[in-house]
């Protein structure tokens, strides 16, 4: 597969993401998913009835995970002409009936740190991140599929005025209805690119089969691995 790493450059600073099919091959996935499903010293979440939402620091925990990180860092480093380092991971599982989440971006609120001092969301670590979203499973409307939009322009203070200010990066709702979203299908490996500043949500998922998809988050490289201190913070941070 020839990759033209121009056009995704260009795509993403003219929207703020790009799509790249087929990415990795469904028999990668399959070894992947193996290895989420035995992953140890994993950080995992449940919802109210027990059924698994979430899993997070598991990008180092098996040989196809690692070398998921090593394939999109190769494609960042050959889009961007810059190294990057990976900043957080999760898996993330929506079994039927299981509900979506708020149009938000990625990394502008405040958090309350261990010393009661109000911090800025991931901008205290860097101010450029891009997530990498593999699809597990098919994602389309049905099942709740990302709904993503072109990226806003802004530093911290600016887009955090486009939010509620309620200790999550929640979309405030005049800004929401003003913002057009685009559902993304995709297929079993595909990836999609994206800046924190689109914003995105998706819905529940109406559909009859679990829909799963794992993200790894990147920032500069030299700004040095953030990737401990991160989670750290959030496991040490006073929001809700």
């Amino acid at each position: 597969m020839e990759i033209n790493f121009l056009d995704f450059k260009q795509k993403f600073d003219n929207d703020g993401y790009f799509v790249l099919k087929n990415f990795v091959k469904t028999d990668f996935i399959s070894q992947l998913t193996l290895e989420i499903n035995n992953s140890q010293d994993t950080v995992k979440y449940f919802d109210s009835s027990n059924q698994l939402r979430r899993i997070e620091k598991l990008y180092d925990k098996g040989p196809f995970l690692i070398n998921l990180n090593e394939k999109i860092s190769t494609l960042l480093k050959n889009v961007f002409k810059k190294d990057f380092l990976i900043f957080k991971d999760k898996f993330n599982s929506k079994p039927p009936g299981g509900e979506g989440f708020f149009a938000h971006y990625d990394g502008i609120f405040e958090f309350i740190n261990s010393n009661n001092e109000k911090k800025k969301g991931w901008y205290e670590y860097g101010d450029f991140f891009i997530s990498a979203l593999v699809a597990i499973d098919n994602c389309d409307k049905e099942n709740g599929a990302l709904e993503l939009a072109k990226s806003h322009k802004g530093n911290f203070d600016q887009l955090f005025e486009n939010t509620k200010k309620d200790g999550t990066p929640a979309l405030s709702d005049d800004v929401e209805s003003k913002t057009e979203f685009k559902v993304i299908d995709l297929n079993i490996g595909d990836l999609i690119i994206f800046s924190n500043t689109c914003p995105h949500k998706s819905k529940k998922n109406d559909s009859k089969k679990t829909r799963r998809i794992i993200y790894y988050t990147y920032t500069l490289g030299e700004n040095g691995s953030k990737y401990n201190e991160y989670f750290e913070d959030k496991k040490n941070s006073k929001n809700k």
